[in-house]
């Protein structure tokens, strides 16, 4: 017999009076229980519109992000985790942007002009701000919930529904 989320729907709670999105069963505990577990998932809207999401499991803490990155719409769910400073990030595999797992900002490495006018030194971590939409996570006794938090412009929502190879696989969720 096929799961829940094998046949293409899940189980949800019901939208809350103000009109928050309801969380949303996307995955089974063990799915996400070690260090680098992912699932990517095709969350669907009432019209069918499929929204890209990883959730992502960083040394017990689970993340849920657009899966596909802002900038050029990159498989940014599948790259590598990397410490910037004191923050986790998606190294997106294509042009290796580095976008925090928590806020979902995109962190650079600054320069500044040294003493002399002429050469660069490093600065420290930068943020351009927040281009990659986050979606809040909760675990449950019968698995993992995402709630879609889609407040806001985000440069991310212009990829949000496209097909991009490297997140492939993706079990389609009905919100």
């Amino acid at each position: 017999r096929r799961s829940v989320s094998e046949r293409g729907f899940t189980t949800a709670d019901p939208i809350t009076p103000n009109g928050e999105r309801p969380f949303v069963r996307v995955a089974a505990v063990d799915e996400l229980s070690r260090n680098g577990d992912r699932v990517h998932v095709q969350l669907l809207d009432s019209d069918g519109r499929p929204r890209h999401v990883s959730l992502i499991n960083h040394h017990g803490d689970v993340f849920a992000v657009d899966s596909l990155c802002y900038h050029a719409g990159g498989p940014l769910g599948a790259g590598d985790i990397e410490d910037v400073g004191s923050f986790a990030c998606l190294s997106c595999p294509w042009h290796l942007y580095k976008v925090t797992l928590q806020t979902g900002e995109k962190l650079y490495r600054s320069t500044t002009f040294a003493d002399d006018g002429v050469s660069l030194v490093p600065a420290g971590i930068k943020s351009a701000g927040k281009r990659q939409r986050t979606h809040s996570t909760e675990k449950r006794g019968d698995g993992w919930y995402v709630r879609l938090d889609l407040a806001g412009d985000f440069e991310s929502d212009k990829f949000a529904n496209k097909k991009v190879p490297g997140i492939a696989g993706a079990r389609v969720v009905r919100v």
